[in-house]
């Protein structure tokens, strides 16, 4: 993994088929992308390390984690799991993980940001700091929840939710380590742009991580 200052993590749909997104993969520039998220939850354990055995050597340079599934991410040898309020808790997960698994946790709020920091977890997922039709209905996070949550937290925090390049520079104002993203890449008409153009937002910033994403 080439070391940033800020990481672009890219999480899979859901909504699309395994050689979909590698042919989609294949297009972009592959070491833009610091984190692949798997992340599809209505597919089997063994559905999810096909997945990875297909997807890991397109991203040599990228870490691939399992959503949720630590029993796919330990079969699968993957480069970590991003766990929800569904899985695991980040001291569960630790206890069992082998030396070098990253293990990242999704949030919703600061007190969760910080517990989780505790527990073990090397990184958070908050959001969603913007609007987003996944979720609809549900007002989004803001800002300032999202600079509550870098605070609260002893771990870096990458935020999600409605993040387009144009506004990457607001989020990163927090202290963020920065975007993840879904549909804004792998479902848009121009993936390898926006990869191009998240990177270049995430590199452009002057502002820098209250913690670094490594």
């Amino acid at each position: 993994m080439i070391s940033r200052l800020h990481a672009l993590h890219i999480i899979t749909t859901g909504r699309q088929e395994l050689e979909e997104v590698a042919a989609i993969l294949k297009r972009c520039p592959v070491s833009f992308i610091d984190v692949l998220h798997i992340r599809e939850k209505h597919r089997s354990a063994h559905e999810l390390v096909q997945w990875h055995a297909m997807l890991k050597p397109l991203l040599p340079q990228t870490k691939v984690v399992l959503n949720d599934r630590m029993d796919a991410a330990l079969a699968a040898s993957a480069d970590g799991v991003q766990l929800t309020g569904n899985s695991l808790s980040p001291a569960e997960a630790r206890a069992i993980a082998p030396t070098g698994m990253t293990i990242g946790c999704s949030v919703h709020s600061a007190n969760e940001a910080a517990e989780a920091s505790l527990q073990g977890a090397d990184y958070v997922i908050f959001g969603h700091v913007y609007p987003t039709g996944s979720k609809p209905g549900i007002p989004p996070k803001g800002i300032a929840v999202l600079r509550q949550t870098v605070i609260a937290a002893n771990v870096p925090v990458i935020a999600i939710g409605g993040i387009e390049p144009q506004t990457v520079d607001d989020v990163l104002s927090t202290g963020a380590a920065g975007v993840a993203v879904l549909s804004s890449v792998l479902l848009h008409s121009d993936p390898v742009g926006q990869v191009y153009a998240y990177r270049e937002a995430l590199d452009r910033t002057k502002h820098k991580p209250r913690r670094g994403f490594t």
